[in-house]
């Protein structure tokens, strides 16, 4: 096994163009079989990033190395803005037109079209097709390959939700089948939350953060916001029948460090040690407002 750390790293890669900074100095790192999101507002630079690492757009400096398992280039497929589907073929001419066209193996076709669930879609043209079927056709193209690495750039942007969940379900699928190793770009967080395993946060160009979805979890937890008629000893009690739990004061409350549904273990421990409570209410820095406060 080789003994490398990265399948996708970028050391300072930057992209001018003549009034634009797209990207600048961006170092990012993907591990193998990771779903690495790329998070930012419209114009951040996610596009432009992906098209560099595809070799659709050159650096104007930095540099980027992708490396397979044993070292050797993996193989990378990929959905970047519009697929460019043959509107007048069904879905199965058109992966036969993109496998002749990549030297794919034909034989992948079928099994390709049951994973996007696209199997019964039988003559029915593309220019007959929901922009949900449109994406999973594009997917089943960027997969006859059979990538190692898949990009894919706003995969469920104007779906409906159930075209969200079945792009979804098909990601799920891929990485935990055959550990594809995903970069996803969105700006539908609470989406993306519920497949990415790492996070980059990228704005005006710039990489903001970089942090695993344990980490955000840690860092948007909720918690119960407690207000009582003696907040010093209401923080004493807590304390003492949760030791573990960190408490903070915020101006004339305190921050407890449990989830809403222990609020009413809270509550009755408070009143059976004689304290009266003014209030007591979750207050969570949820996933969307973590990136929002880091978008400014």
């Amino acid at each position: 096994m080789s003994d490398y750390q990265f399948v996708i790293e970028t050391d300072n890669i930057t992209k001018i163009y003549p009034k634009k900074i797209a990207v600048n100095k961006v170092s990012i790192h993907v591990k193998r079989g990771e779903i690495y999101g790329l998070i930012g507002k419209n114009g951040a630079g996610k596009t432009t990033l992906m098209k560099m690492l595809l070799g659709l757009s050159l650096p104007t400096s930095g540099s980027f190395t992708i490396a397979g398992e044993y070292g050797e280039a993996p193989k990378i497929g990929s959905l970047i803005e519009d697929p460019g589907l043959y509107k007048n073929c069904t879905a199965e001419e058109n992966l036969k037109r993109f496998a002749i066209l990549s030297g794919a193996d034909i034989e992948r076709i079928p099994p390709l079209l049951e994973t996007v669930g696209l199997k019964d879609v039988g003559k029915k043209k593309v220019k007959a097709f929901s922009l949900g079927m449109k994406q999973r056709l594009g997917i089943a193209v960027a997969l006859l390959n059979d990538p190692d690495v898949l990009i894919l750039d706003e995969p469920i942007n104007g779906l409906d939700p159930a075209g969200i969940k079945d792009i979804r379900d098909i990601i799920s699928r891929l990485h935990d089948e055959r550990n594809v190793t995903f970069i996803i770009s969105s700006h539908i967080l609470d989406e993306l939350a519920k497949v990415a395993t790492t996070y980059g946060i990228i704005n005006n160009g710039v990489l903001v953060e970089e942090l695993s979805a344990k980490e955000i979890e840690a860092k948007s937890r909720q918690r119960l916001i407690v207000n009582t008629d003696d907040n010093e000893k209401a923080a004493s009690v807590i304390s003492s029948a949760y030791p573990d739990i960190t408490i903070e004061k915020s101006g004339e409350s305190l921050v407890v460090d449990v989830s809403a549904e222990m609020s009413a273990d809270v509550a009755k421990l408070l009143i059976d040690n004689g304290l009266m409570i003014y209030s007591i209410a979750p207050s969570s820095d949820n996933f969307e407002n973590f990136f929002i406060e880091r978008l400014g």
